[in-house]
């Protein structure tokens, strides 16, 4: 399930898989339907990571009425910001100094062009695609807290998690405890198993809507 086809003017471009189905399932919750052809929606495209992401942004900002860019902030919000501000400055582009915490839209490239940065999970902060997702997880569920202790220990018991990927860790073992076990995922989202709703998920929601309407 991609939506539109890579022939689309409209393209949100994503670190990896993991981004690609959560964008795709969450929009889908809250009422995009990417089989519906006459609705001009983005083609979501997997780059293969932050540095594929970043060099092919300015190529992109030249080629599509309708451009986003759905990336991490990692470890630092601002050194991740000011990596893609400056790919964008190369090109004649003015980002602002800092992310809009309700993500940012501005002037393209080209004449009547519109672009859209989201940094996860918040625009506001250090984090992933899985902090954003973390959020999703139902309040009060019993065993969250317990897939954060687990990880730990495993940790603690010298499993080799990198730093960067632990909440990534953390989701992935309270998935493993779903009734189907080891959902990816854009299918948790979709099967109610994570939700839709947090403040950031409606926040980013907002944001594309803003940018490619639907």
């Amino acid at each position: 399930m991609r939506g539109p086809g890579s022939k689309s003017p409209h393209r949100l471009l994503v670190e990896g898989p993991d981004g690609q189905h959560s964008v795709l399932h969450l929009l889908r919750r809250h009422g995009l339907n990417w089989e519906d052809m006459s609705q001009t929606l983005p083609y979501v495209e997997s780059t293969g990571g932050i540095s594929e992401l970043l060099e092919a942004l300015p190529v992109a900002s030249k080629t599509y009425d309708r451009l986003g860019a759905v990336l991490d902030a990692d470890l630092d919000l601002h050194a991740t910001w000011e990596k893609l501000a400056s790919r964008l400055r190369k090109i004649g582009l003015a980002p602002p100094g800092q992310p809009d915490s309700s993500g940012t839209i501005m002037d393209g490239y080209r004449a009547g062009s519109k672009l859209g940065l989201w940094v996860m999970p918040d625009n506001q902060g250090a984090g992933t695609l899985e902090h954003f997702l973390q959020r999703l997880v139902p309040a009060g569920n019993a065993w969250w807290e317990h897939s954060v202790q687990a990880t730990e220990r495993a940790i603690g018991l010298g499993a080799p998690l990198k730093l960067g990927d632990r909440r990534k860790g953390e989701l992935h073992a309270w998935l493993a405890w779903q009734e189907t076990p080891g959902m990816p995922f854009g299918t948790a989202i979709t099967a109610h198993v994570l939700g839709s709703s947090s403040p950031e998920a409606l926040a980013f929601v907002a944001w594309f809507k803003s940018l490619f309407g639907g």
